[in-house]
Formats: C-alpha cells, sequence, structure tokens
C-alpha cells in the first residue's frame, strides 16, 4: 500500500511516496537520521546552514561505503559456506563408500 512518508532533515521536510511497510520504513528513515545526525555532529556549528548538500552528500557515502562492506562480507560468508558445504559433501560421500568396501 503507498504512503505519503514525512521526514525532516537539516532543517527541511521532505515528502515522498513509498509502498514499504511500516516497520521497514520505521527502520530506514531512523538509520538515514542517525547517519546524516553522526556527519552533524563532525561539522562545526557554524557551518551546518551553508552545507547542508555536503552534509547530505557525506552520509550517503559513508552508507554507501557500509552497504559495500557488507556486501562483501555477505560474498565472502557465502563463498566460505559454499566450501564448506562441498569439503561435507565429499567426506559423506567418501565414508559412505567406505562403508560399502569389502575388508
Amino acid at each position: 500500500m503507498e504512503q505519503v512518508i514525512t521526514i525532516k532533515l537539516l532543517g527541511e521536510t521532505f515528502k515522498f511516496k513509498a509502498d514499504e511497510n511500516r516497520k521497514n520504513l520505521e527502520e530506514i528513515l531512523s538509520y538515514l537520521m542517525q547517519e546524516v545526525q553522526k556527519v552533524e555532529e563532525q561539522i562545526p556549528a557554524h557551518a551546518l546552514k551553508t552545507n547542508k548538500l555536503a552534509i547530505m552528500v557525506m552520509a550517503a557515502l559513508n552508507m554507501s561505503k557500509q552497504f559495500v562492506a557488507l556486501t562483501s562480507n555477505h560474498s565472502d560468508f557465502l563463498n566460505s559456506v559454499s566450501s564448506r558445504t562441498s569439503k561435507l559433501d565429499e567426506m559423506i560421500r567418501q565414508s559412505n563408500f567406505a562403508g560399502f568396501v569389502d575388508p
């Protein structure tokens, strides 16, 4: 179900349509606001109004870096699981064949 979402960032109000479920939206918006706040805390108070775009770009870059790291970690995890599964499968096959050999 599509809904209109309002969010306030850096003193500006933004509205957008979203079809995500409510729980996901709250998590997404909370995460975005936390990341923007982290960047805001690193910038001197007198520069906040003039550097809104810079703050958003820095937050986007930080989130992109996190996404790439998570994607890489996920890929490494899948490769590790695949490798371990193959080794276990081979061990099971060897033990099954060993049980059929006459002593």
